[in-house]
């Protein structure tokens, strides 16, 4: 496995994560980070009631290096989803803070 590269500027929030694309070489691989691991690592997102999709796509630019950084760690370790579309997940207990 090559180094997971991010090249492309796409990012959805699909009501459970922020969905993004790394580039494994030519490969194009889905990641995601979970709404629980923005919350925990982004103190100005609000923890209860309902949030826009506006405010956790802030949430993941504010967050990215860090994003980033752990996806391409669980990439290069192997660890990635066996069911789903989404290869890389970035769960509340995994995200790196810096």
């Amino acid at each position: 496995m090559a180094e997971l590269a991010f090249l492309d500027e796409f990012r959805l929030f699909d009501g459970n994560c922020v969905r993004f694309y790394g580039h494994d070489g030519d490969r194009k691989v889905l990641c995601g980070v979970t709404v629980e691991a923005l919350k925990r690592c982004d103190p100005s997102l609000p923890r209860n009631g309902l949030v826009p999709a506006e405010e956790f796509l802030k949430a993941f630019e504010r967050l990215m290096v860090d994003i980033h950084d752990t996806a391409r760690a669980k990439h290069a370790k192997g660890e990635l989803e066996r069911d789903g579309d989404i290869k890389v997940l970035i769960k509340r207990h995994v995200l790196l803070s810096h």
